[in-house]
């Protein structure tokens, strides 16, 4: 099974003093039963010294990372920080990444576009107009209050929605993905979904 650094979104709970790591089990059993070996890693140990930091995730021989959903992107907050890291590393290594609903927005800040506030994408399933001539789901779900501005440096639009929202990005060098839906979320595993997986981390 390959190993795939998975960066979980983050919970405050103020009343504990507490800052937790949070993952939905649901994408955990997605990646096992397709063969992966999801290794969770601490966005607060990700503040390592940065030689430090490189030993550690080199000796876990990740072969790809996966920005889960959860959290606004916010440019001071401590995933924020995590986020880039992780994507200056593998840029660096030269490793697959997916970015699922605010790893997808995460990545395209990272390069470059602004979000909007967008409406009629909390808890609503609709169409995807797939724009290319590979493999997309012709539906989606969706669970987000903002959406990708534009197409990110380097990156070309996969899928839209029906309201001219982008719904799914790729780089044009890397083995990069982002969608806006969470594939974990669904009752019934869309094939098309696990067909993407597999070839982001062949």
């Amino acid at each position: 099974m390959k190993n795939l650094l998975i960066n979980p979104k983050i919970s405050i709970n103020n009343k504990r003093n507490e800052i937790n790591d949070q993952i939905d089990h649901a994408l955990i059993y997605w990646l096992i039963k397709n063969s992966y070996n999801p290794i969770i890693i601490s966005n607060k140990f990700l503040m390592l010294p940065k030689k430090k930091l490189n030993q550690f995730l080199k000796s876990l021989k990740i072969k790809g990372i996966i920005l889960s959903g959860g959290n606004d992107v916010k440019k001071k907050s401590l995933r924020y920080k995590s986020q880039n890291i992780l994507i200056d590393f593998a840029i660096k290594t030269k490793i697959p990444i997916l970015g699922i609903c605010q790893g997808m927005q995460q990545m395209g800040v990272k390069f470059g576009t602004k979000l909007i506030k967008v409406k009629n994408h909390v808890k609503k399933n609709h169409k995807l107009i797939n724009l290319t001539k590979d493999k997309f789901p012709s539906r989606s779900n969706s669970y987000h209050n903002y959406a990708l501005k534009n197409c990110p440096k380097n990156f070309f639009i996969t899928t839209k929605s029906q309201d001219g929202n982008i719904e799914s990005i790729k780089h044009r060098k890397f083995n990069w993905e982002g969608w806006m839906w969470h594939p974990e979320r669904d009752k019934k595993i869309d094939k098309i979904n696990n067909y993407r997986l597999k070839k982001i981390f062949q």
